[in-house]
């Protein structure tokens, strides 16, 4: 068994790294974030608040409650606002709040507004920026954990990451983001990009899943993060215990709007969160092929069966092909 290497967590230390903070009209949630955030005190703090819509007067009087929670800041840091006043939507707002905060740092932690952090969280990104900094090959270092655990260490290595609820990243993954998937067609068809998948059915989900994006321009800024995850073979590090809980799971969501009831709010939303004593740092920057075939299928597959996943991503060719039998055999 190899030794691995421990560093025991230590509170009293200053939290240097800056963190950005995404808000918008949901003050409740925000308020159980920025608590956490509050008691951690980040030295550098970047809080970003997309506007009201026009087409529901009652996001004024929300955006102006949730201002209000964010500024108040009573510890010694570097605080630094932008509040829209018109409404960007979820996927414009994190891209620039992103372009933001990279145009005057070279690194972040990473905050929406229904992503409850626990307190070690902030020194467990701190550490993991500082020591995969020169790493190129890390992408991403993701506080959410949905259950799967790999190895002895704090962490372990995947393709597959935990959304963008409590994260932590550089500038340089940063400058590869295509908000537009502006390389997509180019990319789509080479092999170094297809082998980057485990499976060809992988492949042909995750296609169909930029290419809807690209079509409709839906409205997500996390898609994109999968996308040069693949054309680059980057790895994210994901914690062996849940240390941000995502608390967006309902009706007031953008993109998960589900019943708390729900099989996916049940899965994914409102994971118990924890706290690290110290963290062990793995060996080696590798992934084990085996243990990603079920981060894969847990994750983005949601534990259905192979069997299943195949009918359902092969399921628009079989219906192609069908129709093309019956349209020849109407000629005979």
């Amino acid at each position: 068994m190899f030794k691995l290497n421990s560093i025991a967590m230590n509170y009293k230390d200053e939290l240097v790294k800056p963190v950005l903070f995404l808000v918008f009209n949901r003050a409740e949630k925000t308020q159980q974030v920025f608590d956490v955030i509050k008691s951690v005190k980040p030295k550098k703090f970047y809080i970003f608040a997309d506007g009201p819509r026009d087409r529901f007067p009652e996001d004024i009087e929300k955006c102006k409650k949730v201002r209000s929670i964010v500024s108040q800041i009573d510890w010694d840091c570097n605080v630094k606002y932008q509040f829209h006043e018109k409404n960007l939507g979820c996927s414009l707002a994190g891209v620039t709040a992103w372009d933001w905060l990279f145009s005057q740092e070279k690194e972040m932690i990473f905050l929406e507004d229904d992503g409850v952090p626990s307190h070690s969280f902030f020194w467990y990104c701190q550490e993991l920026l500082e020591k995969y900094e020169n790493s190129h090959n890390i992408g991403y270092i993701t506080g959410m954990n949905f259950g799967k655990k790999y190895g002895d260490a704090t962490y372990f290595f995947t393709h597959y990451g935990g959304g963008t609820w409590g994260l932590a990243t550089w500038k340089r993954t940063y400058d590869l983001y295509e908000y537009k998937l502006e390389s997509y067609k180019e990319t789509k068809n080479q092999k170094s990009f297809r082998d980057n998948f485990l499976y060809s059915f992988e492949y042909k989900y995750m296609k169909r899943q930029f290419e809807h994006y690209i079509k409709h321009r839906s409205n997500t800024y996390d898609v994109q993060i999968a996308y040069i995850i693949y054309k680059y073979n980057m790895y994210t590090c994901m914690p062996n215990i849940n240390l941000v809980t995502s608390i967006g799971y309902d009706r007031e969501a953008t993109n998960t709007i589900v019943s708390k009831d729900s099989k996916i709010a049940k899965k994914f939303g409102n994971i118990p969160r924890f706290e690290l004593n110290k963290i062990i740092h793995p060996n080696k920057i590798e992934i084990d092929t085996e243990f990603e075939k079920q981060q894969l299928m847990h994750r983005i597959f949601q534990d259905k069966s192979k069997a299943q996943v195949l009918f359902e991503v092969y399921l628009p060719f079989i219906a192609r092909v069908i129709k093309k039998l019956i349209r020849i055999s109407k000629t005979f």
